[in-house]
């Protein structure tokens, strides 16, 4: 009976993942980590390298944290596929601790619902209760500037698994790089995500850790108010959609690129596509906008308001939703 509610968490999880058609593509646990962690960073398909005031920006990479968002707090909701939800709760703080740094935690979860419970497999078995099935970390970031406009960031993260009476547990970090300009409006970064050790895996197979090296970049251009975005993802493991992808096709299967256009400062317009999860979810339709991810922003005082719309194709779309405010002075 076991082995059966593993099955069908392991399944969702393949598909929260990103489904694969491609034996190629590598399977890890845990894939909460990978799910973006703010509408506004869905929208953007991924490319966070954006400087902007919202603490979920560290997830991208640990040093994008900076006092700019001391204070801030971010919420983040969405509902993925039939019961499967997912949300985000982070907060910023800037401290003159050890000559200066920026802190912040965060708690996300991953909600995979109720399932029933047959102790058969035979068609038409009665069911005999449910169980649920989830994940959830907990984080911590600091980051600090080590050399004028150059940051270095850590961020450590618990994660805890459950199906059922079944358990798994990790300790995972991750280390961040960036180069900052801002009056070019110009953000460098480069990050590893997901380093460490699993405690305890849910099946027999050990777990692993979803392993991702990144580079990014975003420029802000000097006579449109629009930030454009490119990151390139998952570097360590460069592989295509299938065994016999070009070079070119590999290359674009690790690129994400978004655009923001700030349409003054209260109305924000963003647009991204994702190579991976265009090749992954793609059908072959004429008009298919798999990878696609559209978005907006809306500012009214202290509160954002953020919403994105991630196209899955045949799997259909995700819709995010995000609040942001800054507490304090």
């Amino acid at each position: 009976m076991r082995a059966s509610r593993l099955l069908v968490a392991v399944g969702l999880a393949a598909l929260l993942a990103v489904p694969a058609r491609a034996q190629s593509r590598t399977q890890t646990a845990y894939p909460l980590v990978r799910l973006d962690a703010s509408a506004r960073t869905a929208a953007l398909a991924g490319a966070g390298a954006l400087a902007s005031d919202d603490p979920t920006t560290a997830f991208a990479n640990p040093s994008l944290l900076s006092s700019d968002m001391s204070g801030g707090l971010a919420l983040g909701y969405s509902n993925l596929v039939t019961d499967v939800s997912a949300g985000t709760l982070a907060y910023a703080r800037d401290l003159s601790l050890w000559g200066g740094f920026t802190v912040a935690g965060a708690i996300r979860y991953l909600s995979y619902g109720d399932f029933e419970r047959r102790s058969g497999t035979e068609i038409g078995a009665d069911a005999e209760g449910t169980f649920g099935a989830s994940e959830s970390a907990v984080t911590l970031v600091a980051s600090r500037e080590v050399l004028p406009q150059f940051h270095v960031g850590l961020a450590a993260h618990a994660l805890f698994a459950s199906i059922d009476d079944a358990g798994g547990q990790a300790l995972a970090g991750d280390l961040g790089l960036s180069y900052t300009v801002p009056d070019e409006g110009l953000v460098l970064g480069a990050s590893v995500h997901h380093v460490g050790v699993v405690l305890l895996s849910l099946g027999a197979e050990r777990d692993e850790l979803p392993l991702d090296v990144r580079v990014m970049a975003s420029k802000r251009l000097r006579y449109v108010p629009l930030t454009i975005s490119v990151s390139g993802l998952d570097l360590h493991r460069f592989e295509g959609a299938s065994v016999d992808s070009s070079a070119v096709n590999r290359a674009l299967d690790h690129l994400a690129l978004g655009g923001e256009l700030q349409l003054g400062s209260a109305f924000a317009v963003r647009v991204g596509y994702n190579g991976r999860r265009g090749a992954d979810l793609r059908s072959g339709g004429r008009l298919d906008l798999a990878g696609v991810s559209v978005g907006a922003g809306v500012t009214l005082r202290r509160v954002s308001v953020d919403y994105a719309f991630s196209n899955w194709g045949d799997f259909g779309g995700l819709h995010q939703f995000g609040v942001r405010t800054r507490l304090g002075g």
